[in-house]
């Protein structure tokens, strides 16, 4: 698989050991398959890769960003992924926002988990997957990323292998 991230926001993890990011990347279409918008959520020792539905989806994202108030007030907003696999589903969301418990400071937070049905097919237990937490978002090195990838998204952006 070789994709091109669009859209990168790095921080250091609270152990100290590395760093943690959220990103968004688009894998090229290859031998029929179309193009892909990707949710990469990574920290220091582990990571996930999650798709967006289509680029709309992926925009939904940097709307969300976008949105993300400079100034101290209340925002939220969730983007839902999901994907089917072999024997397990995966569902995760990602959240902008301002916390109002924590003197309203910017923050993402990515949370997956991993649905498994039972024996008839419907839905069985579920397990956490992945947590990534920014409790302390730059927002305007945020908002940056998030132009650049509606930039991508529009096909203003510089070339890239994903107009």
């Amino acid at each position: 698989m070789y994709f091109e991230q669009v859209f990168t926001y790095a921080w250091e993890h609270h152990t100290g050991r590395g760093a943690a990011v959220l990103s968004v990347a688009c894998e090229p279409e290859e031998a029929g398959r179309p193009r892909r918008w990707l949710l990469l959520a990574a920290q220091p020792d582990f990571s996930e890769l999650l798709a967006f539905e289509d680029a709309a989806h992926a925009r939904e994202f940097a709307t969300a960003v976008l949105e993300l108030p400079s100034s101290r007030r209340f925002h939220e907003r969730d983007i839902e992924l999901y994907e089917t696999g072999p024997g397990q589903d995966r569902q995760a969301t990602l959240t902008v926002g301002r916390d109002p418990a924590d003197g309203l400071r910017a923050y993402f937070a990515y949370q997956s988990f991993y649905l498994f049905p039972d024996r008839d097919g419907r839905p069985g237990p579920a397990a956490l997957g992945l947590e990534v937490v920014c409790d302390d978002v730059d927002v305007e090195r945020a908002k940056a990323e998030a132009r650049a990838l509606l930039a991508v998204l529009d096909g203003a952006g510089p070339p890239t292998m994903c107009p």
